[in-house]
């Protein structure tokens, strides 16, 4: 009996294997981004005396592992053996999990986007028929992923949004933190960095009472990630140091050195330079260690910046540069060449920061022609679709007038035979019909206008909006100086115009502090202002957030310049009426001429409008309030290279907002 109870206790403890199996592949699975070699091991391991279903699982779990290790080939093997376990057991489930770690590998390494639509959109369809609430979100986060690669970044935070209302109803933690990582993302890259530092803090809820430590750390680099991007110093700092230690509490060396070295950026940001010495030192050895060679470049880099804030110049600019050169198709290249500008200008190397800065512009005017030509495109499919269905619309409409006209016609042939009264009659009814017609033409009219002026004019200002600038200003002010434009210059002394970038300062201090609410009541006003202090034929539109953009045809440098100081006090010289206070609001202004010669090319307005975005910059760093601006006079000059082409100004009633 004794032997029997014992038996029974032993069974009793040793619980569910297929539960056992399922939490240690779960556990694996949230871990494999932090440790993915011991994540591959412990997989190894779960492979062992499995077959069918849970042998596939397995090998889903591994694609994702080889994918954080950037092995393509191993990760497109591991999750074609999945799929084809799924084909034969037909198992959906299986299959549909199989076709997103395929489609990451081919959309990631190899860039064969069309193959990876066609897998997410088949597993798309099998997860709408699945109960499996983690299935169900990663395919809604994978659809956002792909929408934000078309350019459509509003229909990509739609889709994770439903991801994460999909995860809470299933009460799935693990899904649910997925998909809050990705609305935090994507809703820091447009500007609405208070939503996604509200997403960030569920998730680090979540993480701590899932109680996964690698998730845990998953989600700390996250924050990170969100607060640096929202330019919260201090809270990217925090979390950072969190996922540092967690990291090292974990021995999760391959995920280590590249958070040592951004820890060290931040440590730069705040002249702590010993401490950023000490934490890229860290990182360099670790990535040596491991084999990283990202992170080795990564470290290298920073180190170098401490080297040239400890007046080691020589050696600092060598291991900068020579790292620059191996992380030149980096997301944060420009973000780097910046930092190294800057900390060049510190040590009094003016000349060798202005060419570094001069190479993040031409870079990042590459990157946002690209940018913009992704955004353009998504704007003109959307106008394209609502233009498809006001024809289909109107075609039948017109089918519907046709019909009724055939019948009419054959009432009128067979009323002429009876009585030219009904004829009459039938007159008086085409008569109606037409007129009815023409209501019905004159309404779909209105309704096109309606449409264009919505499509131009921005919901909250009521100034233009950027599909008018493309459509409208750059066609009809692209093109070759005339001989009137010649006299018009030589006798007024006037150039072919400028452009003049503003933003509002402090402005996201505003909706944190004050409210979206009166953020808008800001943006409503300072629109205002605007309008009223330029001229009729002016164009202004609201560029973006708290940017506006505007376009001074037929003025030069010098009169830029005196609109320049009527806009500062327009808009800064009078409080702005809130419910319960009064603000004053001010902007910085950056602006660049469009200079013209006889017989010339008017120069690219792109480029045009990213030196006014430079010089915006650069009033910004220098107090705020105040203009700054391409003297046109030294870019004008072709056979040597203007040493200084940006001037600035500070309002004469500037000061610290």
């Amino acid at each position: 009996m004794g032997l029997l109870l014992v038996c029974q206790a032993a069974v009793a403890r040793s619980g569910d294997p297929h539960e056992d199996f399922t939490r240690d592949l779960t556990i694996v699975r949230e871990e494999s981004y932090v440790m993915p070699h011991e994540a591959l091991r412990r997989l190894e391991a779960l492979k062992q005396g499995h077959t069918g279903r849970e042998l596939g699982q397995v090998l889903v779990v591994t694609s994702r592992a080889y994918w954080w290790l950037k092995d393509k080939n191993r990760a497109v093997d591991a999750a074609l053996g999945a799929e084809r376990l799924g084909r034969d057991l037909h198992d959906d489930d299986l299959l549909a999990k199989a076709m997103l770690s395929h489609a990451y590998a081919l959309s990631k390494f190899v860039h064969d986007q069309e193959a990876a639509r066609r897998l997410i959109q088949g597993a798309a369809r099998l997860a709408d028929e699945t109960s499996d609430p983690y299935l169900k979100t990663q395919a809604l986060v994978t659809q956002g992923l792909l929408a934000e690669e078309d350019g459509d970044t509003a229909g990509g935070i739609d889709l994770v949004t439903r991801a994460a209302d999909a995860a809470r109803a299933g009460n799935d933690p693990d899904a649910l933190q997925m998909a809050l990582r990705e609305q935090a993302r994507l809703l820091a890259g447009v500007g609405k960095y208070t939503e996604a530092l509200a997403r960030t803090d569920e998730m680090i809820a979540v993480a701590r009472a899932r109680g996964i430590a690698g998730q845990l750390a998953h989600a700390r680099l996250s924050e990170y990630a969100t607060a640096a991007r929202a330019g919260n110093p201090k809270r990217a700092e925090s979390a950072l140091r969190s996922a540092v230690e967690l990291l090292e509490k974990l021995h999760a060396q391959e995920r280590l050195a590249v958070p040592l070295a951004h820890l060290a950026e931040l440590y730069m940001q705040s002249r702590r330079f010993g401490e950023a010495e000490r934490a890229a030192v860290a990182a360099l050895r670790i990535s040596r260690a491991v084999g990283d060679d990202y992170g080795i470049q990564l470290a290298s880099f920073e180190l170098g910046l401490t080297q040239i804030y400890f007046r080691n110049i020589a050696e600092g600019r060598a291991m900068a540069d020579k790292a620059l050169d191996a992380l030149s198709s980096d997301d944060q290249y420009v973000r780097m060449l910046l930092n190294y500008g800057h900390a060049l200008g510190q040590v009094g190397f003016g000349e060798a920061a202005l060419t570094i800065y001069e190479k993040a512009g031409s870079v990042s005017l590459a990157a946002w022609r690209k940018e913009k030509q992704l955004s353009y495109e998504a704007l003109q499919r959307a106008w394209d679709n609502q233009k498809k269905q006001t024809e289909l619309a109107a075609l039948h409409h017109e089918s519907v007038l046709k019909a009724a006209e055939l019948k009419n016609a054959r009432r009128q042939r067979s009323l002429w035979v009876a009585l030219s009264a009904t004829t009459c009659i039938g007159v008086v009814l085409i008569a109606l019909l037409y007129r009815r017609v023409a209501k019905a033409n004159k309404a779909l009219q209105q309704k096109n206008e309606q449409l264009y002026l919505q499509s131009t004019r921005d919901s909250l200002t009521g100034l233009f909006n950027r599909h008018y600038f493309y459509e409208q200003v750059v066609p009809r002010h692209h093109r070759k100086a005339g001989p009137a434009s010649d006299r018009r210059a030589g006798a007024e002394g006037r150039t072919g115009g400028v452009f003049l970038l503003m933003d509002v300062d402090r402005f996201k201090s505003i909706n944190d502090t004050l409210g979206h609410g009166a953020g808008d009541v800001v943006l409503k006003n300072v629109a205002a202002r605007l309008g009223a202090t330029l001229r009729e034929q002016d164009v202004l539109i609201r560029w973006g957030g708290e940017e506006f953009l505007a376009y001074l045809p037929g003025i030069g440098t010098e009169e830029a310049r005196q609109v320049c100081a009527r806009v500062l006090a327009a808009v800064g010289g009078t409080p702005i009426a809130l419910d319960d206070r009064e603000l004053t609001a001010t902007i910085s202004i950056g602006f660049c001429p469009k200079s013209l010669t006889p017989g010339a090319i008017d120069p690219d307005w792109e480029q045009l409008v990213h030196l006014a975005d430079l010089c915006l910059y650069a009033a910004k760093t220098g107090g705020r309030r105040r203009r700054a601006g391409i003297d046109e006079r030294a870019r004008s000059r072709r056979d040597a290279r203007p040493r200084r082409l940006i001037t600035a100004a500070r309002s004469p009633r500037a000061g610290r907002s």
